[in-house]
């Protein structure tokens, strides 16, 4: 009894360890060729092969980061605002668009009615709802949520809609043969088997979210922070260096969004339940 626990604790920290290893990997992958710019940038700002004198050099960027997050404090500000808005209305459209596709794929009338409009509304780019927002909703917080919302929300329904109608019949019948139906088939057949195409759906949404999110920001003239905000009023003083800082920041924090939140629930999940091959 004593071996057999043993092995189970060193099993899950076998998995763990490799989930450490296969991110810590990941963020470095992705680290390194801005690294390998960077040095070769500064070497060359120093010597003079780019004489740019607009355009900051990574130490000039590194500094100014330290001035923002050490001595002044002001970016975590513009961080958990933006961290605050994404988090609302991507969560929003997660909780409305799971359960509207949901509810389209098991009712064939209804995907049927509502799928050409569905397909209609996802063509059009999140930026052109943005005038209309700030018309009907004003210039503050709501049109920024309001515009993540809407960025996430159709990808989520086509996802799921999608997922859940591509599973496979017979798993259904069988399910249905011993029992199951409504709420229990709903959870323990149709949302496991779909997983690979809803967790897709709500990665795709996080991309598109974070996007709106500082599109939304750099036009909402009534908010005072945020990292979209940031950039856009360091143009007003032609300050390069603040502006480069945020743009790095909003694609770093991107791309942790993804690998530290639906890339771990992915491999929980799917991969997990061997819906998909481990990388």
């Amino acid at each position: 009894m004593g071996n057999a626990f043993k092995k189970i604790i060193m099993e899950k920290q076998l998995s763990l360890t490799t989930t450490n290893r296969r991110l810590y990997q990941s963020i470095g992958q992705f680290i390194l060729p801005f690294l390998i710019i960077g040095v070769f940038w500064e070497i060359a700002g120093r010597i003079g092969i780019i004489q740019l004198k607009s355009l900051p050099m990574p130490s000039e960027l590194i500094t100014t980061f330290w001035n923002l997050a050490f001595t002044s404090g002001v970016i975590w500000e513009h961080i958990f605002s933006s961290f605050y808005r994404l988090t609302y209305g991507y969560l929003l459209a997660v909780i409305i668009g799971t359960t509207i596709g949901a509810v389209l794929a098991q009712k064939e009338i209804l995907c049927d009615l509502f799928e050409p409009s569905l397909n209609l509304l996802m063509s059009i780019p999140t930026i052109a709802w943005i005038p209309i927002f700030l018309i009907t909703l004003g210039l503050g917080e709501k049109t920024v949520i309001t515009t993540i919302f809407v960025s996430s929300f159709f990808i989520i329904i086509y996802n799921t809609m999608r997922g859940i109608e591509m599973v496979d019949k017979s798993l259904v019948n069988a399910a249905r043969i011993i029992g199951l139906s409504g709420t229990k088939l709903f959870f323990n057949v149709l949302v496991p088997a779909s997983l690979i195409s809803i967790i897709n759906g709500l990665r795709l949404a996080m991309g598109y979210a974070w996007r709106a999110l500082v599109g939304g920001e750099l036009l909402a003239a009534m908010i005072e922070r945020g990292l979209g905000k940031m950039v856009f009023q360091a143009q007003y003083f032609n300050d390069a260096s603040v502006m480069l800082v945020g743009l790095l920041l909003i694609g770093l924090l991107g791309y942790l969004l993804d690998q530290l939140f639906l890339a771990v629930l992915e491999r929980r999940t799917i991969e997990k339940w061997g819906m998909t091959e481990k990388k």
